[in-house]
């Protein structure tokens, strides 16, 4: 992957072209411990209906499957490419029903009302241009007293790091904590993680992270 922040910054916000299978590796990497520990705070349980926002290259899709039985998983996701790699990835799955995976934006997600028991979204907070929208939307998909999870590294590490001054938006916890009530959620709790690793310019760093848990 490249070490231009710029463009590294412009990959991480939609992978695309000759850049975005490494760029799905490397996001892999960097955000496993993250993604797991997301799933685990949401609690999966059997014949849940699970939505992803931004799920790359749909490498830990089977992680949500393993978490019981009957469970289906869709994924959304604004490049092309990431959605082709996951489709690819994950076709014994989507043959089998349990995995859809589609080109769109959580902006306007092209799904009923009352469709999911369970949303999740991990890194993908920052490139929101109206977050409120985004929020609301997927308030709208999910069932009464669904859950949704969101999470996003805090704005005290973010900021120090050489990508996020093209086109990032930075927060921390009470940011959308206060996003999150205003779009009708009811903010059950929120964990901080601390992670040691590489970002995604390679360079190495302490992560806090904060994973956020509501209703709608």
């Amino acid at each position: 992957m490249s070490k231009d922040p710029q463009l590294v910054a412009e990959q991480l916000r939609k992978p695309s072209g000759a850049l975005a299978s490494d760029t799905a590796l490397q996001m892999n990497k960097a955000n496993k411990a993250t993604n797991l520990a997301a799933l685990e705070l949401l609690r999966v349980v059997d014949h849940d209906h699970i939505l992803e926002i931004g799920p790359g290259n749909g490498k830990f899709a089977v992680d949500v499957l393993r978490k019981g039985s009957s469970i289906r998983y869709t994924g959304i996701d604004w490049s092309s490419e990431m959605v082709s790699s996951a489709k690819n990835l994950n076709s014994k799955h989507i043959e089998s029903g349990q995995m859809d995976f589609k080109v769109g934006t959580s902006e306007r997600l092209p799904f009923a009302d009352s469709q999911f028991e369970k949303a999740i979204t991990v890194h993908t907070i920052y490139f929101l241009e109206s977050i409120k929208t985004h929020l609301s939307e997927i308030r709208r998909v999910l069932v009464p007293e669904g859950k949704f999870c969101l999470a996003f590294g805090d704005k005290s590490f973010m900021q120090n790091l050489s990508f996020t001054s093209f086109g990032f938006q930075l927060f921390d916890e009470s940011d959308i904590r206060t996003q999150l009530i205003e779009a009708g959620f009811r903010v059950l709790c929120c964990e901080r993680h601390i992670e040691y690793g590489e970002s995604n310019t390679g360079d190495r760093v302490e992560k806090l992270i904060n994973i956020v848990l509501c209703e709608a």
